[in-house]
């Protein structure tokens, strides 16, 4: 019995996420398929992170428990050829019994895009923003994210879920014709990124003003970025 590691990369337009769901298209849902093509026997694969719909990534990674007869190239050889278009697999290492993608990850990276030029070939992995952003004001409004903090207003949990995180680095860096925005954290709440993204946009363009840090962790009506942004760039372990 092998304990299997891959390191995934998806288009996240044509998932509805993730994480499996009934009669819904999803990443683990055409990996589980694909694997127990192979395998001959049903999986469980387990994601370091559940990306919602429309959210990409470049540094997913999942593990699996089964008997493989294949060396890890083989197998990746294996689960490529049999993959849709929009998902790719890496890399494939054989791991100890103990190790979990989700549980054993020490932090998270993520990404998100923002471009200012309407085109058609930006808009499928950016938000087209049409607004004068005050670069400066984001940014520091930005070194306020960091920390461990209660990120409940940042997202969509719902009840007795612990939503304190702790985000170890925050930048925001100026690209031609747009912002990339990127957080590294031990743990993100749903749309956690999306909605400290929709913040630092509305707080450039001038919807409000934060005077004080603690403001931030009670503003009413933020706006959650749209998915196409963002990116699971890596998991650290």
């Amino acid at each position: 019995m092998h304990n299997v590691k891959l390191l995934i990369e998806y288009d996240g337009t044509n998932f509805y996420g993730w994480q499996i769901q009934p009669g819904l298209r999803t990443v683990q849902g055409e990996l589980e398929k694909v694997i127990k093509k192979i395998t001959n026997a049903p999986t469980k694969l387990i994601g370091a992170g559940r990306t919602d719909q429309g959210v990409h990534a470049l540094g997913q990674v999942a593990n699996f428990q089964a008997r493989i007869n294949l060396s890890p190239e083989k197998l990746r050889q294996a689960i490529n050829s049999l993959t849709p278009d929009d998902i790719y697999i890496k890399k494939i290492e054989f791991v100890e019994e103990q190790f979990n993608s989700r549980y054993s990850a020490r932090s998270k990276i993520y990404r998100y895009h923002i471009t200012f030029i309407p085109s058609p070939f930006k808009i499928r992995y950016n938000w087209y923003v049409n607004y004068q952003l005050n670069i400066e004001k984001m940014k520091q409004a930005l070194n306020y994210l960091i920390g461990e903090h209660d990120y409940k207003n940042f997202s969509i949990s719902n009840g007795p879920e612990n939503t304190t995180c702790r985000i170890m680095k925050a930048s925001l860096t100026d690209i031609p014709d747009g912002v990339i925005i990127e957080f590294e954290g031990n743990r993100f709440l749903r749309r956690m990124v999306r909605g400290m993204v929709g913040f630092l946009v509305d707080l450039g363009r001038g919807r409000f003003n934060v005077q004080e840090p603690a403001e931030v962790w009670h503003i009413p009506g933020l706006y959650f970025a749209p998915p196409q942004g963002l990116f699971l760039m890596k998991v650290k372990y």
